[in-house]
């Protein structure tokens, strides 16, 4: 189900808005401190993308470095299936240090979060959350179980939510 939230001074958009701008911002914080953990810039990566996971922000389980040339073979070694994409060594110490620093060792955010500030139901089975500030507008997509009940959250059909989102990307 696709809803949108335009009361800029209801609670659930000023919750949901801080709560994006942060895991954006983690975003940014996790590609820095990877930079400087690896010593190496990098301009892809492999794992989830986004917020569609627990974590609600990119989970890195490999990286394409703009200079392979300088990857260290006792840290990374190449994919297997996927061309130009470097993981941790599990072998070596230091290829499990760089794996457990990808798995455990970025800031996260969490799903329950986005749960919790629409005051949904727990469910067994459910689609994560997505959420996405477009200009002054935010846009949620949710699984058939989840229904808000705040009234400064409207339903909308998928065609709107797609017309919204695509002015984010322009």
């Amino acid at each position: 189900m696709y809803y949108k939230i335009e009361n800029k001074n209801c609670e659930v958009y000023k919750n949901l808005h801080d709560l994006r701008i942060k895991e954006l911002a983690i975003e940014d914080e996790n590609e820095v401190a990877i930079k400087e953990k690896t010593g190496l810039n990098f301009e892809n990566s492999f794992g989830n993308h986004g917020q569609q996971n627990f974590r609600r922000v990119t989970q890195y389980s490999g990286l394409v470095f703009t200079e392979p040339e300088k990857v260290d073979g006792k840290i990374w070694i190449r994919h297997k299936e996927h061309s130009g994409v470097f993981v941790p060594n599990r072998k070596t110490k230091v290829g499990r240090e760089m794996s457990d620093f990808l798995s455990n060792g970025l800031k996260a955010s969490n799903y329950d979060r986005v749960i919790e500030i629409l005051e949904l139901e727990e469910l067994r089975r459910f689609t994560l959350p997505f959420v996405e500030v477009v200009g002054e507008v935010i846009i949620i997509f949710l699984g058939d179980g989840h229904e808000p009940k705040n009234e400064n959250v409207i339903e909308i059909t998928k065609r709107e939510f797609n017309d919204i989102r695509k002015q984010h990307c322009h």
